[in-house]
């Protein structure tokens, strides 16, 4: 007996087709997103999870002790003691000082006596008397304005140049300076600046030092020895023939 096979028409196959199309696409959609939603909660959840193993690790290791805080000890002072005889030294105690009471037996010995005392009676009386300047040195010699009296002049006679130390010359002038003592003496003359006519310096320097006389000067009342610079000039025409200043 023959079979018979029954297909099913077109269109019926064309459904079915499309049918299991859609469902592979449904599943494939769902397995994608079943990915990516454990792909996101694992990226999330990660660093909670690690945070959670640091502060865990962090709780299970041991605190170390911190070291001992250094006592700071001030420094003392063993040299250098102002005072004589203590002794200071420093100690086990930062704040106490071993003070050793000072040898007296040799600070002050017992065996030194006082020398005797000795009192001047002349000296007593000089303490009392005003002090003034007299006694200063009055053996010096004093320029011309330290005095308070200048010498003056006593004797000058006129020098006589002879027309052969002349020559043809009309003025001649020698600038000296001379040394009064305290008798109004020339007692030295020096040469300042020549005339130019050694002749005519040396006849002025002899009477100088052996024809002129001055009053001695005085300081604080007592006669002194003083330097005085003169100028002696001689004219031969015209004004004075003598001239010393």
């Amino acid at each position: 007996m023959a079979e018979t096979v029954t297909l099913p028409p077109p269109e019926s196959a064309v459904a079915n087709a499309a049918a299991e199309a859609l469902s592979v696409v449904l599943g494939l959609a769902v397995t994608l997103a079943l990915f990516l939603g454990v792909a996101h909660f694992e990226a999330t959840e990660a660093p909670a999870e690690e945070a959670d193993l640091a502060e865990m690790r962090a709780m299970s290791v041991p605190l170390e002790t911190p070291p001992p805080r250094p006592v700071e000890t001030p420094p003392v002072a063993v040299s250098g003691s102002p005072f004589a005889g203590l002794e200071v030294s420093a100690t086990d105690s930062p704040v106490r000082i071993a003070v050793v009471p000072p040898d007296l037996a040799t600070l002050l010995p017992t065996n030194s006596t006082a020398p005797a005392a000795k009192i001047e009676p002349a000296q007593l009386y000089t303490e009392f008397k005003p002090r003034t300047e007299l006694t200063g040195d009055f053996s010096r010699v004093f320029q011309q304005h330290e005095v308070d009296q200048r010498p003056l002049v006593v004797s000058r006679p006129k020098p006589y140049i002879p027309p052969v130390v002349r020559g043809n010359a009309d003025t001649l002038r020698i600038s000296v300076l001379i040394l009064i003592d305290t008798r109004g003496a020339v007692s030295n003359v020096r040469v300042l600046q020549g005339s130019g006519n050694e002749h005519f310096d040396k006849i002025i320097l002899y009477d100088i030092s052996h024809s002129w006389v001055f009053s001695p000067a005085m300081k604080k009342g007592r006669k002194v020895r003083c330097l005085v610079q003169q100028n002696v000039r001689v004219v031969w025409s015209g004004g004075s023939p003598f001239d010393s200043y």
